[in-house]
């Protein structure tokens, strides 16, 4: 398996972690439809007010009822569910079934 290198750190961003949070829906075409306008404007809220944090929204290259919103958190603080995740995700219960999980890289010395 290959990993991709981990980008060199500058001094900015010397103590920072880089995580991703990702909160998935699955529902039907026509109520992701419907809703998609107020998410995208939820997402960007959260883009445009969390320096820390990239957002964007992905939608299943095969399944038109899943939507994904991806935030790309680069901060110091440790991987966890933030607070803007879990209003994305609360948001997205109503539509359907959601998972809503904290992913990381893999450490060099930590074996697959």
């Amino acid at each position: 398996m290959r990993r991709a290198l981990p980008p060199r750190a500058t001094d900015a961003h010397a103590n920072r972690a880089k995580w991703v949070e990702l909160v998935r829906v699955r529902s039907s075409e026509e109520t992701l439809r419907a809703t998609l306008p107020s998410l995208e404007r939820q997402v960007r809220s959260v883009a445009d007010s969390t320096p820390d944090a990239e957002a964007l929204v992905l939608k299943h290259a095969l399944y038109e009822g899943d939507l994904a919103v991806v935030l790309v958190w680069q901060a110091s603080a440790a991987p966890a569910r933030s607070r803007e995740g879990l209003l994305v995700a609360e948001s997205l219960r109503r539509l359907g079934s959601v998972e809503h999980a904290v992913w990381m890289p893999v450490d060099d010395d930590v074996p697959l």
